[in-house]
């Protein structure tokens, strides 16, 4: 899996989720996972994981998760 575009698979989900705004998460996965026939099943856990990221974005506009080795 180490050569999997993260960036093409974010785009991805970002897409899927502006045309299925009412979509879940295992629908995404079901729907998207078959784009990286290697690695199905290990992918729709990394695109379920983008599509949580993106919808907290969505939501909650100007949250971020601080940078790696920044404590609050």
């Amino acid at each position: 899996m180490e050569t999997i575009d993260l960036d093409a698979a974010r785009k991805a989900v970002c897409a899927w989720l502006d045309e299925h705004q009412d979509g879940t998460l295992a629908q995404m996965a079901d729907e998207l996972k078959h784009r990286y026939p290697d690695h199905p099943e290990e992918m729709a856990v990394v695109l379920s994981g983008i599509m949580a990221a993106e919808l907290r974005r969505r939501t909650q506009p100007g949250t971020a998760f601080p940078a790696a080795g920044v404590s609050r």
